[in-house]
């Protein structure tokens, strides 16, 4: 059996809910309750080679070079501990929200550093980015559900996306791919039973999207 005998090493390893490759997490505000204004996502240290006896320590850093999140938007610690016995060590790094993720989305890097009990890790794995934003954007497959929910505006898919949260099962899915005719027409329902609590409870200021037209969803 093969047994690794270099020195001892740490690789990081996302979330994989977020991570879509070895070295990348996306993430979101927009699917998330408009009141949450930060989001953790844990990240695991594992170690090449065989657990020890003793509580080992990973070293971390923030690479300011290909960072370009401010450094209030985020919170990452400097060491994670890997127990004695553990092939690996979890780590929880803390995206925070702010009004510039509306209009962009920010990266954060961080890599491994050497410290007594680690080498750091081999390139492709030595380190891993956070790719996050509060951007709403018009879906690929709007197209598709124009005949549920009407034209599409900013405005009116975060109202949607906010009634989903609120009363739906928590997700915040609308592709046709993973939802039927009938799943689609449930959530109108919804939709247009919350406009109307809204537009009672705004007299004189009907809920109205980025183009100055009023929200509405065909009937």
């Amino acid at each position: 059996a093969f047994l690794y005998q270099d020195d001892a090493r740490v690789r990081l390893v996302g979330d994989k809910i977020w991570a879509v490759g070895t070295d990348s997490v996306e993430f979101s505000f927009v699917s998330q309750p408009n009141d949450l204004l930060s989001y953790g996502i844990s990240v695991d240290a594992i170690i090449m080679g065989l657990p020890a006896d003793h509580d080992r320590t990973v070293g971390l850093e923030v690479v300011s070079a290909k960072t370009t999140a401010p450094d209030n938007l985020y919170s990452v610690p400097a060491t994670v501990v890997v127990p004695a016995g553990q092939n690996h060590g979890t780590f929880t790094v803390t995206l925070k929200k702010d009004d510039i993720l509306a209009s962009k989305a920010v990266r954060l890097y961080i890599q491994t550093v050497e410290t007594e009990d680690f080498k750091v890790g081999v390139n492709e794995e030595n380190h891993i980015s956070f790719i996050w934003s509060n951007m709403i954007k018009k879906p690929s497959f709007w197209a598709s559900i124009e005949e549920h929910f009407g034209s599409y505006s900013n405005t009116k898919y975060r109202f949607m996306l906010d009634c989903m949260i609120a009363y739906g099962n928590g997700s915040t899915d609308l592709d046709p791919a993973n939802n039927n005719w009938s799943d689609l027409h449930n959530y109108k329902t919804v939709f247009v039973r919350e406009l109307k609590a809204y537009n009672a409870s705004h007299p004189g200021a009907a809920l109205t999207d980025e183009n100055g037209v009023l929200v509405s969803f065909p009937e």
